[in-house]
């Protein structure tokens, strides 16, 4: 898509260029200034690819436009066209850089051919872009992989040939070093790319090699990075079903110092070896050992409300927002804005989950939460986003009866399959631990014991009514292993199932 902004007093002029340009095989984005003044307002307020205008306009011509403009938008494509074929215009504005003259009338054919060779200069300059931000790219990668490897600023400016060193590398004042057992990044997919989207910092990504990678921030909130530190631990244990081990370093004061910070949380992380139970390392471990700091409690409520949100347990989310809110009262270590930035995550799950929910409503609400400048304030905007869902979940609420009988007897008549909750929330189209919890609140009776009972109810019957092997009573009721099956019954009858049988017999 090619953004062209067409800039003409005169409506016929400009509705005849936008006519020939629609008739174009090319597609367009087509913006309309009915004098220079209108164009260039745009113009700073857009991005833009090419610039058509004609010369003699009001307020500002032709020429003081593009003058304008390009000191806005320096590497603007730009074509006049003008019914004054003085030569000193053309010269006046080749000068400028402009790079074709389209004189009027406009004839279509060379207008065609004219604006092709507009878009072809307009494509040589993406692809020009594109080289040089892949190559900025490579520079900066090879910037932090001199630092990570101890290389002196001063070398690395005379490796830049010519280039800056603050124009690739920020004042970076935290990094965050991954580990994994084994071979991981030879194992997984995408992995970069997949962090982002659970990472709600900016920051620069660097594989050191198949087990380790480093998180480069300018963020130097320790409260905030920890709680990056244990959303990446989640998505990983989530989405890989891996371990990860993370170690987040104190302030960084010298960026030549890289290297041995690197070299102190690689320290810490071998302490996973001795602590295989824990997983995340920072300067907040001291505050715990001293103070018995209670972060770890307020991310397991955290975790519980995403919980309880998913499931649609309205009872259980009130009562762990409670929990959440005397935790905070109680304690005076958490900053507002890191209480803020779980709060922002909360709202992520919250959003997706109002569905019949007034999407205006939904977004004022959000900008009077980013407004919030103290935790009262966010509270009451938290409290009304749970009033909206519990709307939201008793809407919900009869469609859930419908579902459980459903499952119900899905299970009566396929007892003798390979049930699963995930198999079953599958036939109802629902997420496995909403049913399970819908079912269990229903039924009062935990799914899977359900399934268990249906199977031995029907294997009892079986056992008095037919003279089926054991074997096959074990098939016939989903149980592909005997021994499991015999196991399963004497639990719950508490007699083997041929001494069931016998009685019977008897």
């Amino acid at each position: 898509m090619y953004s062209i902004l067409v800039a003409d007093d005169e409506k016929i002029g400009r509705k005849g260029v936008h006519f020939l340009l629609d008739q174009m095989d090319e597609e367009l984005d087509i913006i309309e200034a009915k004098n220079g003044k209108e164009a260039l307002k745009y113009i700073q307020n857009h991005h833009l690819d090419i610039l058509l205008t004609d010369i003699k306009m009001p307020f500002l011509d032709g020429i003081e436009l593009i003058k304008e403009a390009l000191k806005v938008q320096p590497h603007l494509k730009i074509a006049i066209f003008s019914g004054y074929s003085d030569f000193e215009y053309a010269k006046n504005a080749l000068s400028l850089g402009v790079l074709e003259y389209i004189l009027k009338p406009v004839n279509p054919e060379e207008f065609k051919t004219t604006i092709k060779k507009v878009i072809g200069e307009v494509d040589k300059l993406h692809e020009s872009v594109k080289q040089e931000e892949a190559h900025e790219e490579l520079l900066k990668e090879h910037i932090l992989y001199n630092l990570v490897n101890g290389n002196s600023i001063e070398v690395i400016r005379k490796q830049l040939s010519g280039h800056n060193f603050n124009d690739f590398i920020p004042p970076y004042t935290r990094v965050l070093l991954l580990e994994f057992d084994g071979n991981f990044f030879g194992e997984v997919e995408e992995f970069e790319e997949k962090l982002k989207e659970n990472v709600r910092l900016t920051y620069e990504y660097l594989n050191l090699n198949l087990s380790q990678s480093v998180l480069f921030f300018e963020e130097e909130n320790i409260e905030k990075l920890n709680a990056v530190a244990h959303d990446i631990y989640n998505f990983v244990q989530v989405k890989y079903h891996r371990n990860a081990y993370i170690a987040i370093s104190e302030k960084i004061e010298d960026i030549g110092t890289m290297s041995k910070v690197i070299e102190e949380l690689e320290d810490t992380l071998e302490g996973m070896y001795y602590h295989p139970d824990k997983h995340i390392y920072s300067e907040l471990d001291a505050i715990e050992e001293v103070n018995g700091s209670p972060y770890e409690d307020i991310e397991k409520l955290t975790n519980l409300v995403k919980h309880d949100i998913h499931i649609k347990d309205i009872e259980s989310l009130r009562k762990d927002f409670n929990s959440f809110y005397d935790l905070y009262n109680a304690s005076n270590d958490f900053t507002n804005d890191y209480i803020k930035f779980l709060f922002s995550g909360m709202i992520k799950d919250i959003y997706e989950a109002l569905t019949h929910t007034d999407e205006k409503e939904l977004d004022q609400m959000i900008v009077k939460f980013y407004r919030a400048n103290d935790f009262k304030s966010m509270k009451q905007v938290m409290d009304q986003f749970v009033a909206l869902l519990e709307k939201e979940f008793k809407k919900s609420e009869s469609l859930s009866h419908g579902e459980i009988k459903d499952v119900m007897k899905y299970v009566y008549n396929h007892y003798n399959l390979d049930l699963s909750v995930d198999y079953l929330a599958d036939q109802v189209c629902l997420a496995p631990s909403y049913l399970s919890h819908i079912f269990k609140k229903e039924t009062g009776e935990n799914l899977g014991k359900f399934i268990k009972r249906v199977r031995m109810e029907k294997a009892k019957d079986m056992l008095e009514n037919t003279h089926e092997r054991i074997v096959a009573i074990a098939v016939a009721v989903g149980y592909s292993n005997v021994s499991y099956f015999c196991q399963s019954f004497r639990e719950y009858y508490g007699i083997s199932p041929q001494k069931y049988r016998n009685q019977g017999e008897a």
